[in-house]
């Protein structure tokens, strides 16, 4: 971009946005019925020329149940004079077309089928932890992580758009970086500790997902419908692809790791004893044997000027919650 700021007012004009319509996933509130007449009235006027095909396509369950897919031009499409739309279920297919449930054929040159995928199954390959269990194995009845990155018994494993990583409105994308640089903080924890195995406690594993089904059960989400979000291909009551809340949410979630959650398993020192304060050192600091600044600590930029009489009115704090 030419113009920096001009770019930069059209991000933060976007993410505003994005983040601002959260409340219309609340079940029954005020945004979200607003929103779903709304929706259902430009459903209308995009389908006047037919009017007749609106109970058809007009969905029964709340707004947001499904990922929304506005695809421009789809429903002026179903009302053109050459296109039909069925809705009857079919019952087998034939080498010139679909045989319907109430008997009629309907001859086709082309079928396209959307058959879905699944995205939150385990890897194609195997993934295997503590005791010899396979993540597959771990992942049954339905997936299920701590902070949608870390299984029990998977020490030292970590993934990016795990479990219940999704969102349903606000940026996915800053959810991944949030979750990369929580990794990294683990990543240098392991390092810097001398911490051979890093697993998460499974009590942990289970007050999130105890968290995520009382949280969800005042959703749009487990309306009537069926969506990717969902446990048992679609259908279940169990909500395995969205965070448990907003993208503001997750982000403080977690931008600072519970060490607490973990169990650890040290390593050794040179001299054959466990020292969990080994990375001390030898008392020197990196910034002396190299070429750092040795009096860095009183520059400005490193120095947290607090508002007075109360720290968290400082300036950044008001913009990004006083939370660690």
């Amino acid at each position: 971009m030419n113009d920096p700021d001009k770019y930069q007012a059209f991000r933060k004009l976007i993410e505003s946005e994005g983040n601002t319509i959260h409340g219309i996933t609340i079940l029954d509130s005020n945004i979200s019925k607003r929103a779903q007449a709304v929706v259902q009235q430009q459903m209308r006027d995009r389908m006047s020329k037919k009017p007749e095909l609106v109970n058809q396509i007009l969905p029964g369950f709340p707004l947001g149940c499904r990922r929304l897919t506005p695809g421009p031009g789809y429903l002026e499409a179903l009302t053109e004079d050459n296109v039909d739309l069925i809705s009857t279920p079919i019952r087998t297919s034939s080498p010139k077309g679909l045989q319907l449930a109430d008997d009629r054929h309907v001859e086709l040159d082309v079928l396209v089928c959307a058959t879905g995928f699944n995205p939150m199954a385990a890897p194609p390959f195997p993934v295997i932890g503590a005791g010899s269990q396979d993540l597959s194995s771990r992942f049954s009845p339905y997936p299920e992580a701590y902070m949608s990155l870390a299984v029990d018994g998977f020490p030292n494993f970590f993934f990016m758009l795990g479990p219940n990583s999704g969102v349903g409105t606000g940026s996915l994308t800053k959810i991944i970086e949030s979750q990369g640089d929580y990794i990294v903080r683990c990543i240098r924890k392991l390092q810097k500790e001398n911490i051979c195995s890093m697993n998460v406690k499974r009590r942990r594993v289970k007050d999130f997902s105890d968290y995520i089904d009382a949280y969800f059960a005042r959703t749009v989400y487990l309306g009537e419908c069926r969506s990717w979000y969902r446990s048992e291909g679609g259908t279940g009551g169990r909500i395995i692809g969205l965070w448990p809340g907003s993208t503001l949410h997750a982000l403080e979630a977690l931008r600072s790791p519970r060490w607490e959650d973990f169990e650890y398993v040290y390593g050794e020192t040179a001299e054959g004893k466990e020292n969990q304060l080994a990375w001390l050192g030898n008392g020197w600091s990196s910034i002396q044997t190299g070429d750092g600044d040795l009096s860095y600590y009183i520059d400005r930029d490193f120095i947290d000027f607090p508002s007075a009489p109360l720290p968290e009115k400082t300036s950044k704090y008001v913009k990004c919650s006083f939370t660690n």
